[in-house]
């Protein structure tokens, strides 16, 4: 008796370390693969002023941007002008022939027409062989009140540097046109002047507009023209740091934003817009200063604008005729994939058709039931549901407590990051407490597979709605319904080897997601939230196959 007790306890000894090592293996997956996630957008390091002339420095940079930020300009002021002039002095010591452009009619901010001066700045650097002609482009007016130290005299100060390194580099192939446009902040008005009224417009067939809404973050490709196709497998090879989603070109669409890119759209040119959008509290504000500006930033956005002047200043440039518009997005790092949005349709139907094969094989080998997955269903959307009312109470709470300072909530980093992880780690324990209460009456594979049926209908919307964003939602969930048939199939000494190709793929769905929560977070700032929250809260589908509080089920972390 004594031998057999002391084997049992010893089982359960043992039992009670395997828990501990899986629950450790699970946290530690977790925080490293949101650490692998974030570090995909760091970006090149900071290049120091004494590098190689060929290169891009944003040391080098900053020194123009010094005295392109010394003060607020907007149009119409002296520091305006004091700006303008030099900019020109700057490009002209690099041997290019800057020229004004000077508009004072036939411009409209909306509908209302503009009086006043508008004066672009301007230079043509030919091309040895051309094949047609690339603009680079930027705004030196900064608003009312604003240094415009990133909106956008870091552009600008990059286009210098650009120049620059070009001078100490073989001629480019194809012609290239510098546009420092005048009068963005006010209505786009140098583009239209450009667009409209200078002759070098009808020569342009590609445009890179460079901008920025806040003073930190890496450099992203967020909008571009339409029939991406080609231009977006260009841009994929002609840049060592692409950064890039679909989703942030569909959301542009829905917002009331423009950049003079939107100009140069109207015209028909093919185009990519880049900015970074860290730091938002800075944006159109006295804190966009030089002081407050990333280097890193600058440093990225250079790169990126050097790299593709150069690849597309030496290929055939992208025509206007397009091939339809592409998905595209960063899987791991700075690799990016695309696809031809015709082909979204196809994988959904692979996904609708592994989804039904998953809840099949489920109920055939009595892993599922009909009511089980009724219950994961239902439970999933409350916790939706929950998400959303968690972010909006604790909005309520912060802007009554904060008052007049409520706008830090969603602006200054210092308060919305903190705040954004502790909403986080509140919902997870929501989350526990709710599906630990739930596998009491429903087993942790009916849980799994009807949160995956929520999923599924996401990804049947944005698949026939918003085909850019479907990506977002198709794979980890493709990826996700693989991990889950591998758990249905394996037994006894095999359920390890399950649990591991599990955590696996929920660490891998992590690495991917991460970063595009990060850039929504960026982008819509914890003003939204509610949806950020609820975005985040569809990740949970990934955990709950390795969360079970029930022994003997297939799982990662079990609970005693």
């Amino acid at each position: 008796m004594i031998g057999l007790r002391l084997l049992l306890n010893g089982t359960n000894i043992s039992n009670a370390i395997k828990k501990k090592v899986y629950s450790f293996l699970f946290i530690l997956s977790i925080l490293v693969s949101v650490w692998l996630g974030l570090s995909q957008i760091n970006g090149p390091d900071v290049v120091e002023l004494d590098a190689d002339r060929r290169n891009f420095s944003a040391e080098r940079a900053k020194t123009y941007l010094k005295e392109i930020a010394a003060n607020p300009h907007p149009v119409g002021s002296n520091e305006h002008k004091r700006v303008k002039n030099y900019i020109v002095s700057e490009l002209a010591k690099l041997g290019v022939k800057p020229e004004i452009q000077v508009v004072e009619s036939g411009l409209y901010i909306g509908e209302t027409p503009y009086e006043g001066k508008i004066e672009n700045i301007l230079a043509y650097i030919k091309g040895e062989e051309p094949s047609g002609t690339i603009m680079l482009t930027s705004h030196y007016d900064s608003v009312p009140g604003s240094f415009g130290a990133a909106d956008a005299g870091a552009s600008v100060a990059a286009i210098i540097e650009t120049v620059r390194a070009l001078s100490h580099s073989p001629e480019l192939k194809n012609n290239l046109v510098i546009l420092i446009s005048d009068g963005e902040e006010i209505g786009l008005l140098g583009a239209q002047a450009f667009a409209q009224f200078h002759p070098w417009a009808h020569e342009v067939e590609m445009v890179l507009n460079f901008e920025a809404r806040g003073s930190s973050g890496p450099s992203v490709m967020f909008e571009t023209s339409n029939g991406n196709d080609k231009l977006i497998r260009e841009f994929i090879n002609g840049t060592n740091y692409p950064l890039a989603h679909s989703f942030i070109n569909e959301l542009y669409k829905t917002m009331p934003n423009d950049t003079d890119l939107s100009i140069y759209k109207e015209a028909g040119n093919s185009g990519l817009n880049f900015a970074f959008f860290g730091n938002v509290h800075t944006y159109h504000s006295a804190d966009d200063t030089v002081e407050n500006l990333s280097l890193r930033s600058l440093q990225y956005q250079g790169e990126n604008m050097l790299d593709l002047v150069r690849y597309f200043g030496n290929m055939n440039v992208v025509s206007k005729d397009n091939e339809g518009n592409s998905v595209y997005f960063n899987s791991f790092g700075t690799k990016v994939i695309s696809y031809p949005e015709y082909l979204v349709i196809p994988f959904m139907c692979m996904a609708i058709i592994l989804f039904f094969l998953t809840a099949i094989v489920g109920i055939i080998r009595r892993k599922l039931t009909i009511l089980g997955l009724s219950g994961g269903i239902v439970l999933f959307l409350l916790m939706l549901v929950m998400a959303y009312f968690l972010g909006n109470i604790t909005k309520s709470c912060v802007q009554t407590i904060l008052s007049e300072s409520s706008w830090a909530m969603g602006l200054d980093l210092r308060m919305s990051h903190p705040l954004f992880i502790t909403m986080i780690l509140v919902m997870m324990g929501l989350f526990i407490l709710a599906y630990k209460l739930a596998q009491k009456k429903i087993n942790v594979n009916n849980l799994a597979v009807g949160a995956f049926f929520v999923l599924m209908f996401i990804v049947i919307y944005t698949s026939l709605l918003i085909k850019g964003s479907s990506y977002i939602f198709l794979w980890p969930t493709l990826i996700g319904l693989i991990g889950l048939n591998v758990q249905f199939y394996v037994k006894g000494m095999w359920k390890g080897f399950g649990r591991g190709i599990t955590l696996v793929i929920t660490s891998l769905v992590i690495m991917f997601i991460t970063p595009i929560v990060y850039i929504i977070y960026m982008l819509l700032t914890l003003d939204n939230v509610e949806v950020l929250l609820v975005c985040t809260a569809l990740l949970w589908a990934f955990f709950i196959p390795l969360v079970n509080f029930n022994r003997g089920d297939e799982s990662l972390c079990e609970s005693t």
